[in-house]
């Protein structure tokens, strides 16, 4: 018996370690590769927004210049490094000017040969000057990118930031899968133990089922003959059966749910980025030259490049959000004035359509108690998804008043509306109405998710109203000074 159970106990150990290290190593990989792809894009999206920056100013002398870039360097915390077509280093951040010519040629880095031939390049590796690991994004410069003055003849822009906070956060991963995994062993090995000493003679029945369901036959049960340890046992693997396979399709579930996450964020992304790409076009196609529009362009260019930032915090925000993290900042600000704003910044995509968004406001002014930064990201959402489902020539209206001590904003729509039966869950994550028109719309299913959170933040609660083929109307309310 002694020598059964030693196998007994030694296969479920290996077998325990075999699956716990293949799952904590490749769960491990893909987290890492999860957010050095995410920080890339970040620095990529980073590296047009300082170009741009750099690109202002033609009449800037060298030394003016350099220390242009130096300062965009400090601010953003990264090194900026300007490369010639010949992988001469131009301008480095990190490199005094009169030690720029002695800096090795880059044209055979990684990141600028990806640069070269894709328009950008990506690379990670450790530098043995300062002993720590780095994330390289080059970007190759458009010819109609190029200007005079210091920048004229850059062919590429680099951006380089070490990857510590990086390291430290999959770190901590990691260790928090070794400890899964220790518990996991010690469960095992007890219960292995346990089970083991249970085994007699019938467990070549056991055996022969056991070897169908470890096949994937997960519709084979052992037969339970008696009542004595051994029916025990094989009850006891039946219910784990049935176990895995509701965990088998639970997983699939959440794959399911991961997946069609991923692809939405992609979706949600597109709206900013295209707005910025329109400002800038105008403005390189002559609207710089025209003092009447070009810092209101340049302006409403960064309030977007600002929102896509936020926009790639949807997925942080909705976990520090439902874990109870998420961080708030109230204080009384004027409510008209904050939704003049907001309705401003929107109008042009609404343009797009050809949909009227205005804003309807009482005669005296309101002052609020909130986050305004939060209660932005949430009526951006809600004025988003208005600007989704409703047709061409239809009317988004944003208002505003006062009840008692109260002040009620609401969003309201000309759109497609939302069927009775769906609005009791229209704020769950991933729910959808339709799903394909939620998709060619662009929705992540995540918008009216952390619309709810941020208003229940505030101690009040989302409302709805909805007709299908009228339109709808989501309201709440907010503490008044």
């Amino acid at each position: 018996m002694k020598k059964i159970q030693t196998k007994i106990t030694l296969t479920y150990i290996l077998l325990t370690i075999a699956v716990v290290t293949s799952v904590g190593v490749i769960t491990s990989l893909e987290i890492e590769s999860y957010f050095k792809n995410r920080l890339a894009d970040d620095l990529s999206t980073r590296a047009d927004v300082i170009l741009f920056s750099l690109q202002q100013d033609t009449t800037l002398s060298v030394i003016q210049f350099d220390r242009q870039l130096r300062n965009l360097a400090q601010t953003s915390k990264l090194r900026i490094t300007l490369i010639d077509s010949q992988g001469r280093v131009i301008e480095d951040s990190d490199v005094p000017l009169e030690r720029l010519s002695s800096v090795e040629n880059h044209l055979q880095r990684v990141e600028i040969q990806q640069a070269m031939k894709k328009g950008i390049g990506v690379d990670t590796r450790h530098s043995a000057t300062v002993g720590k690991d780095f994330i390289y994004v080059a970007k190759l410069i458009k010819s109609e990118s190029k200007s005079g003055g210091v920048i004229r003849g850059v062919q590429f822009i680099r951006l380089s930031l070490h990857l510590e906070e990086l390291e430290a956060a999959n770190a901590a991963i990691r260790y928090k899968i070794l400890i899964a995994a220790i518990v996991v062993f010690i469960l095992v090995l007890i219960a292995s133990r346990l089970v083991s000493r249970q085994i007699s003679k019938p467990m070549i029945d056991i055996a022969t089922s056991a070897r169908e369901i470890q096949s994937g036959n997960l519709d084979k049960h052992i037969p339970v003959e008696t009542n004595d340890e051994i029916g025990q046992v094989a009850q006891a693997v039946n219910e784990l059966v049935e176990k895995l396979k509701t965990d088998i399709v639970q997983l699939r579930k959440l794959e399911q749910i991961r997946s069609e996450f991923l692809g939405n964020v992609s979706h949600e992304l597109r709206t900013p980025i295209f707005s910025v790409q329109g400002f800038l076009e105008t403005l390189l196609n002559g609207a710089i030259d025209d003092p009447k529009v070009n810092r209101d362009f340049i302006k409403k260019a960064y309030l977007q490049a600002d929102r896509l930032n936020t926009l790639l915090n949807d997925l942080i925000n909705i976990s520090q959000i439902e874990s109870g993290e998420m961080k708030m900042s109230f204080r009384y600000f004027d409510l008209g004035g904050f939704l003049e704003q907001l309705v401003s910044e929107i109008t042009p995509e609404a343009n797009k359509k050809k949909i009227t968004l205005s804003l309807k406001k009482p005669a005296t002014s309101i002052e609020t108690f909130g986050d305004k930064e939060r209660l932005k990201q949430a009526l951006i959402n809600l004025i988003d998804n208005a600007i989704k489902y409703t047709q061409p020539e239809g009317t988004i209206t944003v208002s505003y008043e006062r009840t008692d001590t109260k002040a009620k904003i609401a969003v309201s729509d000309t759109g497609v509306g939302i069927g009775q039966e769906h609005l009791s869950r229209i704020f769950e994550r991933f729910y959808r109405v339709d799903k394909e028109r939620s998709r060619e719309a662009g929705g992540t299913g995540l918008g009216l998710a952390i619309v709810k959170h941020i208003i229940e933040a505030h101690g009040s609660k989302i409302e709805v109203q909805s007709q299908v083929g009228v339109g709808s109307t989501f309201s709440f309310d907010l503490k008044v000074g």
